[in-house]
């Protein structure tokens, strides 16, 4: 008798973080220590219990300092391979990824901490070239209407 099930691949790993915007239309981005310097919006996986919502703030006041953070929309999820710290794509691992929209307190500053070798505000409108990933940098076009609104309505 054979097995009915077939192998699906692996499950996704669930992360969720997000575009977090300053003072005058900044949006805070990060980059890993010992990774290949690419600039990433804040995120990470869920710990056990933790809804999505708590997961994207823990993971963002550990990477930036950022804290009282006003939501503004859900962003919803896109889906990628996680990234080697080399870079590259480890096919092994893939991630569904739950992003939300945030508004800091005003004059925030970042304060980098954990894996984070930096963090830094910039310009929403030139994220485009300073994220370092393809399928990250696709997502936020996707979204980029929403983000400039909320950044207009401010």
């Amino acid at each position: 008798m054979t097995d009915s099930h077939e192998a699906i691949g692996p499950v996704p790993q669930v992360s969720a973080g997000g575009i977090v915007i300053g003072d005058a239309g900044t949006i805070a981005l990060v980059r890993n220590r010992g990774g290949n310097g690419a600039w990433l919006f804040p995120k990470g996986h869920l710990e056990q219990g933790e809804t999505d919502e708590a997961a994207a703030r823990r993971e963002i006041e550990e990477e930036t300092g950022l804290v009282n953070l006003e939501l503004l929309d859900d962003l919803g999820t896109y889906e990628r391979f996680g990234i080697k710290p080399e870079g590259g794509y480890d096919l092994s691992r893939p991630k569904r990824i739950h992003m939300f929209l945030f508004a800091a307190e005003p004059h925030a500053s970042l304060a980098p901490s954990m894996e984070i070798e930096e963090a830094r505000w910039l310009p929403y409108r030139d994220l485009g070239t300073h994220i370092g990933d393809e399928k990250d940098r696709a997502w936020y076009a996707s979204v980029f209407d929403r983000v400039r609104e909320a950044i207009q309505r401010d």
